[in-house]
């Protein structure tokens, strides 16, 4: 379990989190939801140490983050961050055999074991045919689904993700979103998609300006008096075959009509 306590941050005098507590629990799917700028990645960083909170504390499995070494850190946190340098000059195979290094001595070479559980993390999202590329030359979307796959291979006991679903089309976001959920680990996942959310986390967390505006499973607060308000747009919620489903209406701002000179 990660629980971040009464946590704070800011980027100079801007407040990007104020007073904010979260538990990730031991398992299942924690979905980070909001506004551009509310500040989900700026939290998930903080549960992964990447920053220091200002203020309150985070703590892994009741042992305050701050005081875990690298190596016990390895072996608990896997991140997939928002940016990821594309230019990369490895190949996928060893690129993903990263994640195996927690698990291995110094000098160790990988083990029968460890090239299996690489193979088949690269298979559970996909790019098995990949292994032998250079990382460097992917698609968005190809390199999204590896650094999943390194992921997977480092067996971590929780995995946190920013936006995962980023340059993946509609097969795969629903294809490692539903990898993700089925996982025997807890997952933090920050997401702008809301009906991806509600279809894969047991619990989300709505932000807005730093702070938090409700937190629950997603069909006790992703109402439209919850929000509405929050992401300034109508929302109509249905069901379709037993699934919640949002549904937004367009605003109906005035189009400019352009005047084509005569010739």
């Amino acid at each position: 379990m990660i629980h971040g306590e009464n946590l704070s941050y800011s980027y100079g005098r801007k407040v990007v989190l104020d007073g904010v507590s979260v538990t990730v629990p031991e398992y299942g799917t924690l979905g980070l939801v909001g506004p551009n700028g509310s500040g989900k990645t700026t939290l998930l960083r903080t549960l992964y140490g990447s920053l220091q909170p200002s203020g309150g504390a985070v703590s892994v499995d009741d042992r305050l983050l701050r005081r875990l070494s690298r190596r016990t850190l390895s072996k608990t946190l896997a991140v997939v961050a928002q940016e990821h340098p594309s230019d990369l000059p490895m190949i996928v195979a060893d690129l993903v055999m990263l994640g195996r290094m927690p698990h291995q001595g110094l000098s160790s070479r990988p083990s029968a074991e460890d090239e299996r559980i690489v193979e088949d993390a690269l298979r559970q999202v996909g790019v098995l045919h990949l292994a032998g590329r250079n990382f460097s030359e992917l698609s968005g979307g190809e390199r999204q689904r590896v650094l999943i796959a390194r992921a997977l291979a480092q067996e971590a006991t929780h995995i946190l993700l920013d936006e995962p679903t980023n340059h993946l089309d509609i097969r795969f976001q629903h294809d490692v979103l539903d990898l993700l959920a089925c996982l025997p680990t807890s997952c933090a996942v920050v997401l702008h998609d809301l009906n991806l959310a509600a279809r894969y986390c047991d619990h989300v967390l709505i932000m807005q300006d730093g702070r938090v505006v409700a937190q629950g499973a997603p069909a006790d607060v992703f109402t439209p008096e919850i929000l509405e308000p929050v992401y300034g747009i109508q929302v109509r919620r249905v069901d379709i075959d037993g699934e919640l489903n949002l549904m937004f209406r367009r605003k109906t701002t005035p189009r400019h009509v352009f005047s084509v000179p005569a010739a």
